[in-house]
């Protein structure tokens, strides 16, 4: 599941590999623009007239709803967890806070979340869309977060992840810039270690200026200020069952960082609003200004 259209191109993305993906967007002017214009499958499933004997799924690559993220995760909690992925991926131009307190991610470790699976994962850049297979055997979130890497309120939306889920990684969208430049980050957060089995192939080797050069680099473009040396894990198995539990409640190093609600934000607005103003001057300065004119947005 992806919280977080955008123009669809990693829900597509996945599909296309045989993986269906359902999506949950705020906005149904974003899913027409995705579906008229970059090829988006749009299925919406029918609320249901009568009962019906055909179980066969009237949306087999995902559906598609149009809702707030966080209405819809509290709203349409399933019978039992149902999904191996999630993909939180909510930036609009500004940071959408309460999808990262711990409140929201505890409901999707707990409500959402399989406990076990093994689940394909992406890792994209702009336009580029690269597929990997993450092994694991627990349910992983997928966060995107755009800003300064070395911020405390990237440190904190860490330091909330890990204490919900025993194991996150962090990744930078490119080579750490010099000139501190905010960037899309992006965390994997689960209760089991996730490692990534890399693609092979002509598309993937020797081309470094290419959409794959993420597929060679982007293992060294991990955060890992923050990743402590040994993780201790506690793991329980039933004799009557094949089921692994683990046991990943450990304390944080400093519990006065996690995000409990949207409030905790407000000592990074700084940090928060010069992220904005950056990416819009980034966004601007991609197209003439006779666009902007054009299409009556003022851009001074």
């Amino acid at each position: 599941m992806q919280i977080g259209l955008g123009v669809g191109t990693v829900p597509t993305f996945l599909r296309e590999h045989g993986v269906p993906t359902d999506v949950v967007e705020i906005s149904g002017g974003v899913v027409k623009l995705a579906e008229e214009h970059f090829g988006y499958e749009n299925c919406v499933v029918p609320q249901p007239q009568q009962k019906s004997r055909d179980k066969a799924s009237p949306c087999p690559n995902g559906k598609t709803v149009v809702m707030d993220g966080l209405v819809y995760l509290s709203s349409n909690v399933p019978p039992k967890p149902s999904y191996d992925l999630v993909i939180v991926d909510v930036y609009t131009g500004y940071n959408v806070v309460p999808f990262y307190t711990d409140a929201t991610m505890w409901q999707l470790k707990e409500s959402w979340l399989k406990p076990r699976g093994t689940c394909h994962i992406m890792y994209y850049r702009e336009s580029c869309r690269v597929d990997g297979t993450a092994v694991v055997v627990a349910g992983v979130v997928v966060l995107n977060f755009v800003g300064y890497d070395n911020s405390d309120l990237v440190r904190a939306i860490h330091t909330t992840l890990r204490s919900v889920f025993q194991h996150v990684r962090c990744f930078r969208e490119m080579a750490q810039s010099t000139e501190g430049e905010p960037a899309n980050l992006v965390f994997y957060a689960s209760s089991a270690p996730v490692t990534f089995k890399l693609p092979t192939g002509s598309l993937y080797e020797d081309n470094p200026a290419g959409y794959y050069e993420v597929i060679a680099h982007f293992q060294q473009w991990e955060i890992t200020s923050w990743t402590p040396a040994s993780v201790e894990v506690a793991v329980a198995q039933d004799e009557f069952s094949s089921e692994l539990g683990f046991d990943d409640l450990k304390p944080v190093a400093d519990g006065a960082l996690i995000l409990k609600s949207s409030a905790d934000f407000d000592q990074f607005r700084e940090t928060l609003q010069a992220t904005e103003v950056y990416m819009r001057e980034y966004c601007i300065a991609q197209f003439p200004a006779a666009l902007w004119t054009q299409l009556g947005l003022p851009v001074s």
